[in-house]
C-alpha cells in the first residue's frame, strides 16, 4: 500500500471516529496507528509527528480536526520527495493492519 493511500486511510478513519459521536475505543485505535505511521515515515522527532501527539493526547474531537491537518501536510510532503507525485514508499504489512487498543 502507498504511503499517501495509507495516510489517506487514516485522515478517513479520522473522520469516522467523529462520525461515531467519538467512540473512545475507535479514537485511540485511530490515534495509535496514525502515530504508528507518523513515526515510520518521518521519525518520533519530526515536528508532524510531536504535533500530532500534541493534539491527539488531548482525547477530544476538535483534536481529530487539527490532527487530520497535520496528516494531510505529512502526505503532501512525502509526495513531494518521490518522483511524479508519488513516493514510492510502502509501510510494512505489521504496520498497515496494526489496529490494535493503544497501551
Amino acid at each position: 500500500m502507498s504511503v499517501e493511500k495509507r495516510i489517506d486511510d487514516l485522515i478517513n478513519a479520522g473522520w469516522h471516529v467523529l462520525d461515531s459521536d467519538f467512540d473512545v475505543t475507535a479514537f485511540r485505535q485511530w490515534r495509535k496507528s496514525a502515530v504508528d505511521c507518523l513515526d515510520s515515515l518521518l521519525g518520533p522527532d519530526h515536528t508532524y509527528t510531536r504535533h500530532f501527539r500534541d493534539y491527539v493526547n488531548r482525547q477530544e474531537p476538535k483534536s481529530i480536526l487539527a490532527a487530520g491537518g497535520i496528516l494531510t501536510a505529512a502526505k503532501e510532503t512525502v509526495g513531494r520527495e518521490g518522483s511524479g507525485g508519488e513516493s514510492g514508499l510502502t509501510l510494512e504489512a505489521d504496520q498497515e493492519e496494526n489496529w490494535g487498543p493503544i497501551n
